[in-house]
């Protein structure tokens, strides 16, 4: 009897391998070969489910961004944060490269992100991540802050954690100083 194969586990499966090779050794590491050798599985597996390299980087793009959806709700549930503004730092503590899930997070979105300059569904799909934050964020504050535009302020907080990220995850800021940043823009919207 033919061994039943999961399809959409299987695209996870190497979307994984794809976001491993990228976080440890950069997105050139991965073609369809190194990515097929990662993932356990044969080339033509790979190119089953991806026809580019391209089309399986934005797959893995997105996989990465539904993991921090998880890693997100996870941690909420777990740390039950006291009020909003401690809610806050907690969900954009995820986004500066503050542990190894989070630098691995980092990585993949800067390798990653640089497609999007010159890849127009990459791009599309960046822009779309950042508008999703952006929205997430105007809800959230509308909900504690009722009657206030929250649009800036959203825009604004997201544009400091972004800002973070980079020196953060290059070594030119200390954990220290990226969340004495946060907090001071969390002190001047609660």
């Amino acid at each position: 009897m033919p061994k039943q194969v999961d399809h959409e586990e299987r695209r996870r499966e190497i979307a994984a391998a794809v976001v491993r090779l990228v976080t440890t050794r950069g997105i050139e590491a991965a073609s369809l070969r190194t990515v097929a050798s990662e993932a356990g599985v044969s080339m033509g597996a790979v190119q089953h489910y991806f026809t580019t390299k391209d089309e399986m980087l934005r797959f893995a793009l997105a996989y990465g961004n539904t993991l921090l959806g998880e890693r997100a709700t996870r941690l909420m549930a777990e740390q039950k944060p006291a009020s909003p503004r401690e809610t806050f730092r907690l969900f954009f503590t995820l986004l500066i490269p503050l542990d190894e899930d989070s630098r691995a997070g980092a990585r993949l979105w800067a390798g990653l992100i640089s497609r999007g300059c010159v890849d127009e569904p990459t791009q599309q799909l960046a822009a779309a991540a950042y508008a999703g934050l952006t929205d997430f964020v105007v809800r959230q504050l509308s909900d504690v802050l009722p009657g206030s535009d929250a649009g800036p302020a959203a825009r604004h907080l997201v544009s400091v954690i972004d800002g973070l990220r980079w020196p953060v995850l290059f070594g030119a800021y200390t954990d220290q100083q990226a969340m004495d940043v946060l907090d001071a823009q969390l002190d001047l919207i609660f």
